[in-house]
């Protein structure tokens, strides 16, 4: 009986100690600011931006609802005529929902070097759209730098589940993408 015992409390034991080594952190999201306002990625959706004057756009699909388990995008976050993110939403929900009421996954800030070198955006306290590679490591440590040599670099900031990564074009700033990993199995509208 007490060999049964000491086996028994041996086996929790060892299965406690497996799924503490199991358990992954998933990181903090990067603070990002759009025009004076906080936009969490895992967390924010369109509705919650409204009060500040956020609109969502699509490219003419009409896009009001997605289905249950789906993610699409297709959808542009707007404020005062000015075009500043696109948004990967995601319905994890077993429902149709309204778009305004999915999760933004994903923030994707385009043509830095053009349209949009202007926009009005920090990520964890910094604009770094029109940055140098030299003072973007500077501005962020952490950093990883693509080791390729060629006209197009991708450099990461990575923390568990949240990324950003700054996409360079000869040399210049040009792309940013803001984001936090989602079930990408769901059906993309």
């Amino acid at each position: 009986m007490k060999l049964l015992r000491n086996l028994i409390l041996c086996g929790l034991l060892g299965s406690c100690v497996f799924l503490a080594g199991c358990s992954k952190d998933p990181g903090t999201p990067p603070e990002v600011v759009i025009a004076g306002v906080p936009v969490v990625v895992g967390e924010s959706t369109p509705s919650s931006l409204r009060e500040a004057g956020f609109t969502t756009s699509d490219l003419g699909r009409m896009i009001v609802k997605l289905p249950d388990r789906s993610w699409t995008s297709s959808v542009y976050l707007k404020k005062d005529d000015i075009s500043y993110a696109s948004l990967t939403l995601v319905n994890d929900s077993k429902e149709e929902q309204l778009v305004g009421l999915c999760v933004i996954e994903e923030l994707g800030f385009y043509a830095l070097d053009d349209e949009n070198r202007a926009l009005d955006i920090t990520i964890n306290g910094v604009n770094p759209i029109g940055k140098t590679v030299e003072e973007l490591k500077e501005l962020y440590p952490d950093l990883e730098l693509d080791d390729d040599d060629g006209d197009y670099l991708w450099h990461y900031l990575r923390n568990g589940d949240y990324s950003v990564s700054f996409q360079y074009s000869k040399g210049v700033l040009t792309d940013i993408d803001v984001s936090h990993t989602f079930n990408k199995s769901y059906q993309s509208k």
